[in-house]
Formats: C-alpha cells, structure tokens, sequence
C-alpha cells in the first residue's frame, strides 16, 4: 500500500514520506533485517549493534525500526506494530527514552560523560532506553574512553546502536564490545522498482530506463535516489530519461560516445569542440570527467567480464553502441584514458582550472591513445595469440636475453629453441616468494591507482635476476607488455622497495606450455589474413 502521512503545511521529502516503518519493507538489506527479526522473536536482544555501510543504505532506519520493535506495547512476528503509543511516540519524537545523537556536533568527552549519566536512569515511558549515535567514527579518542565502560557493561533497560560509514575509524574496543551488521550498497533494480512504486503512488509516470538512470547516479543509495526523484518531479508528471539527465546535470549517453570516437580518430579540436559546447551549456567540467571515466569504465568491462550486462547499468541501446566501440579500441588503451582522467579529477578538485584541465586531458588523451584500423583478428588467432602469449615482458632492447631464466615463462621462441620441461621445473622450483610485493603494489599506486588495482590478488617470485608475477587478472600482463611507461614504473617501485634491480616476467605453469603452435605458423595466418607483419621484430 501506498505510504499515506495525510494532509501537512509543509511539503515531506520523498525519503521520509516513504521511510520504511517495518523491517520488511527495508530494500535489500535481508542479512540485516531477517537476523534483526529473528532476534527479537527469540529474545536475544543485544546491548550494542552497530550499523556499517556507504550512506543511504538504511543504517538509520533500521535503527529507528529497532529502537521501536524493543519498546512496542504489541510487536508482530519481530517488527513493531506501529500504532502503539510507544510506536507513534517515538514516530513523532515525543518519547524521550530514545535519542538519536550525531556524533559529528557531540563527540567531545562531556558530551558522553552526560549520556552515562543519564543512562543510569530507568526510562520514563519504554522499556529500553535507546540511544542511537550516529557517524559514530566523529566521536574524539576521549570520547570513545569514556563511552567503553559502558558500552561493555550497559544498564539492563539500555541499548546502544552505533551507524558508522567509516567502520575502520572505530577502535578495536569498540568493535569487540558489538554486533556488528554490514549494510549493502543497493541494486540498480531494486532502486529502480522502488521507484517505480514511489510514483504510482504519487501519481507520476516514470520511463524505465530514468529509474535506471537515477538508480545508476544514486550509486547504491536509496536516500539519493529519492532526493533525485523528487527534483525530478518537481518538472513535470512523466518523468523521462532526458529529464534526469537535465535534473542531475548530466551529459548526454550520446556526447561521451562521440567524445571517445574523437579520442579514438584523434580529434583533438573535435574534441575541444565538445567540451566547449557542454561548458556553455552549464556542464561541470569535473561531473564531465567522472562521466567519461565512468564511460571508459565500462568499455574496460565489455572487454573484460564474460556477461558485463549483468554490473553495466544503461538501456539496450546505449550497451549496443558501448559494445561496438569497446571493440575497437585496445584494453591498454582504455586503461591509460582511465588513468589520465583520473588524475585530471584529482587536479580539478585541488582547484585547477577545470575548463583548462579538462581541455588539457582531451589533449592528452588524443595524442595518447592509438587504435589500430586495420582488420579485425579473427576470432581463432586471437585464441592462438592467448595461448602462445609472450611472457617476457621486460623488452629491453640492449640487454642480451638470459635464456635460463626464460624458463618460467610462456616462450615466444620456436619450439627448437624452447627449453625443455625439465629445464623449466627446476627453475620454478628455485623460485622463491617475493614477501615484498604487498609493499611493491603500493609503491606503484603512487604512480597509477588503476594499475595498482590491477595486481591486486597476485602474488612475485623471485628467480635469479627475474621478478616472476602471477595472478589471474591478465589485464596487469598486457599493462605491462604493451606500456614501456608502466613497465619503468613498476621496476623503479621494486627498485624502491627492495633496493635491486629486476626484471619482470609471468610466473607460468607446466600446463600453460604449448609445443604444437608454432610461432611461423601463426605469422603466415597473420599474413594471410592481409595484417602487416615486420619479419625483422
């Protein structure tokens, strides 16, 4: 049913007209709700929960849910009844018993000495005294010493709820002396049906594809896709996806596509062009730059994820047309165009000229990127380049190739000249672990967030003059074999870190050796297929 408060002076938002009253009408947090319920059925109430999760996930309602289910003259089945006194009280902020306290305005020592000591009094009308503190993680180092004693050892007729969304700022003790619930960040589709609820009740037609939208802006967060909707509203009855897109501030699907194409031709006027079109038209130049790393975002998916449909949220067309861009522009280079923007971002908001910055960036990315014109690969050299992937990564042309330790890679040599596996073994096995990765990692993210990000979850070897990685994320290999850059960056962070010099390489395994492809074998199909091909490299 729709949520009906009756007739007020004064306009209600939309996010506390439809903030949910019962934990069954929370959207999509089920580990939280159902654990809540289960609870409170079987009274096994705790002193001290704590809420953690991105904003607008509902930590705060849960909260207000849970301070009236403990103190409701009738509950239903774990949720309060909502038309008790107790229910409607606190509904209306006429009970005191439970106070909601943000810790951003309140975190000083006095503060939390006067709400021990008012803790020690037995409630005036509910059962419980709650208390609901909220950005708990503001509260001062003395402020969390003072409230630890009694959050361990609370009053029996006490509650505590902590909603943080920096969890990491809370200290241990606090942690230990909790029941700690993790708040998801909310799916596309059911912010999108929510919605869609929202304005059959207000009488207000909504296209699928702007509650999309607004749920894709919202970023998982109810509450702002609901403050988004209601701007929205305010503009008419049917809402479209051009209106949100003119709500939001939003640059058409259609100029990042074109944007890119003129990076792809490189247009560097083009381009320009655009952007100064957007600037006249009251475009924020860094909303533009999140749009286009978003925008290269999801061509970095279609390439990458075997079903990218599924975390890509945009209409059918708009994923048709991505789709057929993404393939024509190489991964490396989509990194890099993420990257540059990246960091162009982060100059905008120390106060850089944005409309300079982001006219710079289109610079740079049209001189950076370049997209090879020529016919496509068939679709069975692509997987016979896979498998005959060079794993020697560290190019360097005046170095002289040691071929021992060759041996832990995928050889790009002939079969003749590829060592056996015997050679190979022996040399994985004097392979040891590098310990020092987790720190080498770090040091590249100075350099680059998004290469750093790409090596998460591997693991290095080190064998004689060779830093050997492995990880299943092969977009940190082409990274590295097709950006000399990249490359120096990463040797210069192991330089750094461990004070030698290394080469790079792909650890591989005996399995991943494959004797019956030859490399002239696959140079005639390259030939034959009318793509040029250098004999003297």
């Amino acid at each position: 049913m729709c949520n009906d408060q009756g007739v007020t002076k004064l306009y209600r938002v939309l996010y506390r007209k439809y903030r949910p009253k019962f934990f069954a009408d929370v959207i999509g947090q089920p580990q939280v709700t159902e654990t809540l319920r289960n609870e409170l059925k079987n009274n096994r109430l705790a002193h001290a929960y704590l809420f953690t999760g991105s904003r607008g996930t509902g930590k705060t309602t849960c909260s207000k849910i849970l301070a009236k289910a403990v103190n409701c003259l009738d509950p239903h089945d774990g949720d309060p009844c909502g038309e008790c006194a107790i229910c409607r009280g606190i509904d209306d902020g006429t009970i005191l018993d439970v106070a909601e306290i943000d810790a951003a305005s309140n975190n000083g020592v006095d503060d939390i000495r006067n709400l021990r000591e008012e803790a020690a009094f037995t409630p005036a009308e509910a059962k419980y005294r709650v208390y609901i503190i909220d950005e708990v993680h503001m509260l001062s180092i003395g402020a969390f010493n003072a409230l630890l004693k009694t959050l361990e050892e609370p009053p029996e007729h006490v509650l505590f709820i902590l909603a943080t969304t920096e969890v990491h700022k809370l200290p241990a003790t606090i942690l230990s002396r909790c029941q700690r619930f993790d708040f998801h960040r909310i799916t596309p589709e059911a912010i999108a049906e929510r919605l869609s609820f929202v304005c059959q009740c207000e009488g207000v037609e909504i296209d699928n594809n702007a509650a999309l939208l607004i749920a894709g802006i919202a970023d998982g967060a109810m509450r702002d896709a609901l403050s988004l909707l209601d701007q929205c509203m305010g503009k008419g009855d049917h809402i479209t996806e051009e209106i949100v897109r003119t709500t939001a501030g939003l640059a058409d699907k259609s100029h990042l596509l074109k944007f890119t194409q003129m990076v792809m031709d490189k247009d560097s006027a083009g381009a320009i062009e655009i952007i100064d079109g957007l600037y006249r038209d009251s475009k924020d130049m860094a909303r533009l730059c999140e749009e286009l790393t978003s925008h290269f975002r999801e061509l970095m998916l279609i390439k990458t994820v075997k079903r990218p449909r599924d975390i890509i949220v945009m209409s059918d067309d708009e994923y048709n047309r991505s789709s057929d861009q993404a393939m024509k522009i190489p991964l490396n280079d989509i990194i890099d165009a993420i990257d540059i923007l990246h960091n162009a971002h982060e100059r905008m908001l120390r106060g850089a000229n944005r409309r300079i910055e982001m006219e710079m960036t289109a610079v740079k990315l049209c001189r950076k990127t370049v997209i090879n014109t020529s016919a496509e690969i068939p679709a069975d050299l692509e997987k016979r380049l896979k498998r005959l992937e060079i794993a020697l990564i560290d190019t360097d042309k005046d170095r002289a190739p040691d071929t021992k330790k060759k041996s832990s890679f995928v050889s790009a040599a002939p079969p003749s000249k590829r060592p056996s596996n015997d050679e190979m073994e022996k040399l994985r096995k004097d392979a040891v672990p590098m310990t020092e990765w987790p720190d080498v990692i770090e040091e590249i993210r100075k350099y680059s967030n998004v290469v750093a990000s790409s090596f998460d979850g591997s693991t290095a070897y080190i064998s004689g003059k060779f830093v050997l990685v492995d990880s299943k994320n092969t977009i940190c290999f082409d990274i590295l074999r097709n950006n000399s850059r990249l490359r120096s960056q990463m040797k210069d962070a192991i330089r750094t870190v461990t004070g030698k010099s290394y080469s790079l390489g792909r650890y591989s395994y005996p399995d991943e050796v494959k004797e019956d492809d030859p490399l002239v074998q696959l140079i005639s199909d390259f030939k034959s297929s009318g793509i040029p091909v250098d004999d003297n490299k």
